[in-house]
């Protein structure tokens, strides 16, 4: 399946994408919490559910039977995530807690500073999960060696770091930098370093780091990766970096312009 940026929303799959034809779905979803235009087409929480249960059921029938999805969402909303997958069929292998600080916070509750994903497959136990590729370095106190002086399960960086690699776990914290100057802002939207580009900033864009560590766990080299609310694209970038083919899908034109932005500079 080539891969492919397409101007509409996520109901144009029915005739874009074969039955079991993707390999992995990264979607993430307006979460009816915002002022931003896309989560004021809903007037109630059991209108946006019916409406997640219509798209995570087209994301279940044309995902193959060892694929898997991810799905972003806040806190506030999580649960309802939880019980469509669950109804839907999908086998929950986990939710990921990624720490993200958002504004100062509040004088009358607790600082909003994590989102969720959820992480969900359509086969049981037959999925693909690579974790070799998504091991974590972490720098050791106390490093043992064997009876000849060698180390003894970790390695000495060039810089001298003492580390091992550990498996990964489902709270993120490396993402949490500011990515609105780094290079994947600048490459489409106009900012003080690049006055000259034309697009705005997305204003949910997810760092391509973190997108990218679920496609590399997720899915191998030409597999699909599929995003329904590709917004800045960020899905597509990582999957062309990673060899993946991807296919987005996204109804506002400023959005198709700024993937096409990007694909191009980045």
């Amino acid at each position: 399946m080539k891969s492919k940026v397409i101007y509409g929303n996520y109901t144009l799959a029915e005739k874009e994408l074969d039955d079991c034809s993707v390999d992995l779905f990264f979607c993430d979803p307006p979460y009816f919490t915002t002022n931003h235009e896309w989560d004021k087409q809903w007037k109630s929480i059991s209108e946006y559910v019916a409406w997640t249960e219509k798209w995570l059921q087209l994301a279940y029938d044309k995902l193959n039977d060892t694929g898997s999805i991810y799905v972003c969402i806040g806190w506030e909303h999580s649960g309802y995530i939880q019980q469509v997958l669950e109804k839907i069929g999908f086998h929950i292998k986990n939710r990921i807690t990624w720490k993200r600080d958002k504004g100062r916070g509040s004088k009358t509750n607790w600082k909003n500073m994590h989102e969720d994903i959820w992480f969900a497959t359509k086969h049981k136990t037959n999925y693909t999960f690579n974790v070799d590729d998504v091991m974590i370095e972490k720098e050791i106190i106390a490093p043992y060696r064997d009876k000849d002086g060698n180390p003894k399960g970790w390695f000495e960086t060039k810089d001298g770091r003492k580390i091992r690699y550990t498996h990964p776990g489902n709270l993120w914290t490396e993402f949490t930098v500011p990515f609105w100057s780094m290079h994947e802002v600048r490459s489409y939207a106009k900012t003080k370093r690049t006055p000259n580009n034309t697009c705005i900033k997305h204003p949910t864009q997810k760092p391509k780091g973190l997108v990218k560590k679920c496609i590399l766990a997720s899915s191998n080299k030409n597999d699909t990766v599929v995003d329904f609310f590709a917004g800045s694209g960020t899905t597509g970038i990582a999957s062309k970096e990673l060899n993946r083919n991807f296919i987005l899908f996204d109804n506002k034109e400023e959005y198709i312009q700024m993937i096409q932005e990007r694909l191009k500079n980045e």
